[in-house]
């Protein structure tokens, strides 16, 4: 059995639906199927529900700086159910010493703020002063060591690594994970001075670029491929895992795990990098070994339920996140019912907790009961807390976030190069470009401007 189409689409997560979704705009909704290899759709982009609970997989948002997400949470009629974090939110806090310390918003605050010491702040302060030399390789930890000291390092960029991409900070290289950054330092010569510039531009922004809002939807983020999934304007197929893809003489050849083939003209590739390599081996055996060379960390999300009266703490912020050189396991907590309404029932909260990431590979191991154990012992003290919660959610991925390690730059120009000798494949995802959901929504599109430009006709 074989059927033909003008575009397929490998993977249903958020990238693959997008993509799914403006090929079809382009080529007409019969004409491009979108093939995916579990029960359902959207990834780690999911959202459960139970118990007046509102339980996020995987991302809980997205900043609202991206025109193409905007565009088609619009497209897909879902922009009334926009919600945007709560002003409180913006309070931020690092664990140091034991303690959790708000994380200043403005140069000001932080000359007062005891996050860093006196002697750190003023390391800071010197910034202005360091020589631009970044190169491509080197790590998150090394610029910040180098522009703003080794303590603001630690205890600044650190956290911020594993908060985003879950690594390590001496592991992750700027020029991958914020390329603009490094773009801002040779261009204005200091992060200060980038941050002065852009605000005379009337930006909001920090020196890593805009910082938008933290947008969701009223049921939680995996409204988002739920009604993509539900609407009609591309032929779905879950269950459909792809073993391969193959030159044809008319275009591409999928052939799936139950057997079948399907045929096409072009084929955007919206899986992980793994599993990337894994169907395109027989294609392409240089692309495919690019693609194994990108590492994954894994992530455990703890969703706890409490009521309030449980919670000594006033959970006045959006959470916290966890220096690697305080000692714990735990990479941080956001007070998922402070941050978004309508997450838990009235008069209880929701704790999301992250463990595990590039420095704890063995965390996704874990036992619920050994995790609660650990989040007690870690947190329990620091949120006035000695109880297991009454509601509990766990989701565990072996391999969920990229990383961005030194080299990475390098593998994106390889895996461009490899797309160029196949017109009509592009290479889609979080994997390459950036983790975020926002980064997934501009590969989708990249991948359907590529099609559009380089398929057979």
């Amino acid at each position: 059995m074989s059927s033909h189409y003008r575009a397929a689409v490998v993977g249903g997560g958020v990238t693959g639906l997008c993509a799914a979704f403006y090929l079809a705009r382009t080529f007409g909704r019969d004409r491009v199927v979108l093939l995916e290899g579990s029960d359902d759709v959207g990834g780690q982009t999911r959202t459960s529900r139970s118990q007046g609970f509102v339980n996020d997989w995987g991302p809980n948002g997205f900043l609202d700086r991206e025109p193409l997400t905007l565009q088609w949470v619009s497209d897909l009629g879902l922009s009334d159910q926009l919600v945007q974090a709560r002003s409180e939110a913006a309070r931020r806090f690092i664990l140091r010493g034991g303690r959790l310390r708000e994380i200043p918003l403005s140069p000001p605050g932080f000359l007062m703020s005891d996050v860093l010491s006196v002697r750190g702040r003023l390391r800071v302060l010197c910034e202005p002063l360091v020589k631009s030399r970044g190169t491509e390789t080197e790590s998150l930890w090394e610029f910040g060591a180098r522009r703003i000291g080794k303590e603001a390092a630690d205890f600044l960029i650190d956290p911020m690594a594993s908060g985003i991409f879950g690594g390590d900070s001496r592991k992750l290289a700027l020029a991958a994970c914020f390329p603009r950054m490094m773009e801002m330092e040779h261009e204005h010569g200091s992060l200060f001075a980038a941050m002065r510039a852009r605000r005379k531009q009337g930006r909001r922004a920090s020196a890593a670029g805009p910082a938008g809002t933290l947008t969701s939807f009223a049921d939680g983020i995996g409204v988002l491929p739920e009604k993509a999934a539900s609407r009609d304007d591309f032929e779905k197929r879950t269950g459909a895992a792809v073993s391969s893809v193959t030159r044809a003489s008319d275009g591409y050849s999928l052939r799936l795990a139950s057997g079948e083939e399907v045929r096409t003209d072009a084929v955007v590739v919206a899986l992980p990098a793994y599993a990337a390599s894994d169907v395109l081996r027989e294609l392409d055996v240089a692309l495919a070994a690019t693609l194994q060379e990108i590492p994954y960390a894994g992530m455990t999300v703890i969703c706890g339920g409490y009521r309030r009266d449980k919670v000594g703490h006033p959970l006045d912020g959006f959470g916290f996140l966890v220096p690697r050189r305080e000692g714990l396991r735990l990479l941080g907590c956001i007070w998922t019912s402070s941050v978004f309404d309508h997450r838990a029932p009235d008069g209880w909260v929701q704790l999301r907790t992250m463990v595990g990431g590039a420095t704890d590979p063995e965390a996704v191991k874990l036992s619920d009961q050994e995790l609660l154990a650990m989040f007690r012992r870690e947190a329990g003290r620091l949120l006035s807390i000695d109880s297991d919660p009454e509601f509990l959610e766990v989701y565990r991925w072996k391999r969920a976030i990229p990383q961005f390690v030194p080299g990475h730059v390098d593998r994106v120009r390889r895996l461009e190069q490899a797309e160029s000798r196949h017109p009509g494949l592009a290479l889609a995802g979080n994997s390459y470009r950036g983790v975020g959901l926002n980064d997934c929504v501009v590969s989708a599109h990249r991948a359907v401007e590529r099609i559009s430009a380089t398929a057979p006709r």
